[in-house]
This record gives structure tokens, sequence and C-alpha cells, in this order.
């Protein structure tokens, strides 16, 4: 076993720790998971994801796909 230092604000390790005892579970196992979760999918999102707006024409588009893959 080792040990992993990071630097963070000192806010985001407020809130995340005042979370994290909200679920009864440490800090350290949310952190851990986090890490064997990019370990098994090597991809991180930084930022919010971006809300995703459906257009006609590509609802259009997303129904004939469908109706492709329902022909197979």
């Amino acid at each position: 076993m080792t040990t992993l230092t990071i630097r963070i604000e000192d806010e985001l390790k407020s809130k995340a720790f005042l979370q994290a005892d909200k679920l009864g579970i440490p800090l350290t196992l949310i952190i851990k998971n986090a890490l064997r979760n990019f370990i098994k999918a090597p991809r991180i999102i930084i930022g919010e994801p971006e809300a995703i707006i459906v257009t006609p024409d590509i609802q259009a588009k997303m129904d004939k796909i469908g109706d492709m893959k329902s022909m197979n």
C-alpha cells in the first residue's frame, strides 16, 4: 500500500468530505474507486457534460437509424 498526495482547493475537499460523510463512506474509497474506473475505461470528463439538443433534423436521422436497425 502507498500514499498519494494531491493538491486541491480547500472548498472542494470540504464539500467532498461532507458528501462522503453523508453517504457513510470514507473519501479515500471514492478516490480509489475513481482511479479504478479510470484504469478500466481510460477517459476523463472535465467540467459539466454539455446538454444535447435534439433538433427535428437530428431526430429524423436518429429515427432513420432506428428503422434500419429494426430491419436486421
